[in-house]
């Protein structure tokens, strides 16, 4: 615990506590948890890109010159994918070494990784989206009716949830096959997706965390004191975790009740929640990432 950690006693609810704390070398630019190790990989501000274990404790850590911006991470922890200065695709293992690296024809917006690290998909400024498997070879690619800013993979079945900031979202195969589109009638900062596929929950700012089923029916929403702008969802759907611009950072169960709420001490990058909702990692702004363990 640091002397500024009174944010851990504040809220309400049955608050969880500080397992670890670690602090990257720049700000922070993204992080993403392997859900089956419990590892999480970051990247910062300088170019710096780490791999953390279950414990906090580096496991690697290289420096590059580039901007890695956005990050994939396989559930196996056996393959993560960095967006290199908003141009480039790079694919790294366990040691963070880059195997590969391609230039694309746009700017670049957001990647996703399949559980255990066989594709890896990109999306584009241009509205196309395009899946490359492991070893650097394009298995698909498909056009959106919007660019999508937020991909997901789909655990349990070789499918992507894909969603535009604002317009739409959907629903596709790794052949670029779409299974079913939506309108939607807010922005969106974020998506998470249970294990089956059966859940999807986007953080809708002012419209809350909104749920649908698998087909993209809604099922509901919890709205919140806040512009909600990131949510993660446990394995089965049993936690949701989301954090809003306001710097509030609340749990709530598969009915919508509230378990806790924290106020946090700076802006949030990104959450992420076990599997079995146990647990979950936060990362700041500052650089600086929790893992908190949930109380019960």
């Amino acid at each position: 615990m640091k002397p500024d950690d009174d944010w851990l006693h504040s809220g309400q609810g049955l608050r969880p506590t500080l397992r670890w704390s670690f602090s990257t070398d720049a700000p922070l630019a993204d992080l993403q948890l392997a859900r089956e190790t419990g590892e999480v990989v970051a990247s910062d501000a300088s170019g710096g890109l780490y791999l953390l274990d279950r414990g906090g404790q580096i496991r690697a850590l290289i420096r590059t010159a580039h901007e890695l911006r956005r990050l994939a991470w396989a559930d196996d922890g056996s393959l993560g994918a960095a967006l290199v200065d908003d141009i480039s695709l790079g694919a790294f293992d366990r040691k963070l070494q880059f195997r590969w690296m391609r230039e694309l024809p746009e700017e670049t917006l957001a990647v996703a990784m399949s559980p255990q690290g066989s594709h890896i998909a990109v999306s584009l400024v241009n509205a196309r989206n395009i899946i490359y498997d492991a070893e650097n070879r394009r298995a698909g690619k498909f056009e959106s009716v919007r660019p999508l800013q937020y991909l997901q993979f789909v655990p349990s079945v070789a499918e992507l949830i894909g969603s535009a900031e604002h317009g739409c979202f959907a629903r596709y195969k790794l052949n670029g096959d779409l299974i079913w589109s939506e309108k939607l009638w807010s922005n969106v900062g974020d998506l998470t997706v249970t294990g089956d596929g059966r859940q999807i929950t986007l953080a809708g700012f002012a419209y809350g965390a909104q749920a649908f089923d698998g087909s993209g029916a809604p099922l509901g929403s919890f709205v919140m004191d806040g512009a909600t702008k990131f949510v993660s969802s446990t394995y089965q759907p049993k936690f949701l975790i989301a954090a809003t611009l306001e710097r509030q950072l609340l749990c709530v169960d598969a009915e919508g009740n509230l378990r806790w709420l924290l106020e946090l001490p700076d802006d949030v990058i990104r959450i992420a929640l076990s599997p079995l909702g146990d647990w979950l990692v936060c990362g700041f702004a500052s650089g600086r990432i929790v893992r908190l363990d949930q109380a019960g």
